[in-house]
């Protein structure tokens, strides 16, 4: 009875260990736009008003950063893709190697000016390898200069930072695994203990 019950601890908790090393996506990567790429605004034709971004057909930005698992796409290009401020995109960039992408959640935050716009927003980073895990991250947009007409000339960088968040299925199965074994030992102390007295 008790190497059946020892054996199904220890199945679990290997099940339990892989579970909780998913490797997920790190680090931050930067673009800014592709000279003689135009932009144009989405609604109305300004910063304050516009509703969203119709980016030219790609690659339209350079990837001038990277870091972490990033690092290998510094020089690489990729696509972004149009997208209103309400709805995000899914994605809202791609790599041209095909690697990574990007999805943006809807109701971004936007914040504009007359010569200036910031788009703040979140959503997933994949890794279309499928090496690693799906991995929430946030997306930065801003541009420099000002809208003269309705095929802008403005100048553009966009940032994602990856940040891993284990799930709570995981937290909650390694809590209910780590009681199991903290019972187990504290049954084998008090044997233990009686037997020595």
């Amino acid at each position: 009875m008790k190497i059946p019950a020892l054996f199904a601890l220890a199945v679990g908790a290997t099940i339990l260990t892989n579970q909780t090393n998913a490797s997920f996506i790190t680090g931050n990567i930067d673009f800014s736009s592709i000279s003689g790429k135009t932009v144009k605004l989405l609604g109305p034709n300004s910063f304050l008003l516009s509703t969203g971004l119709d980016f030219p057909d790609g690659p339209n930005a350079a990837v001038d950063g990277a870091t972490g698992s990033f690092a290998g796409e510094l020089g690489t290009t990729a696509t972004f893709f149009d997208f209103y401020f309400a709805t995000g995109a899914n994605p809202v960039w791609q790599l041209t190697d095909g690697h990574f992408s990007f999805d943006l959640n809807p109701g971004v935050i936007k914040s504009s000016g007359v010569h200036f716009l910031a788009i703040d927003g979140v959503g997933t980073v994949h890794d279309l390898t499928h090496v690693l895990s799906d991995t929430p991250g946030e997306f930065i947009l801003t541009t420099q200069g000002s809208p003269s007409s309705k095929n802008l000339r403005f100048s553009w960088s966009a940032e994602t930072d990856a940040a891993p968040v284990p799930e709570s299925g995981t937290i909650i199965a390694g809590a209910l695994l780590l009681l199991t074994f903290t019972g187990a030992a504290i049954r084998v102390l008090r044997k233990r203990f009686a037997c020595s007295q």
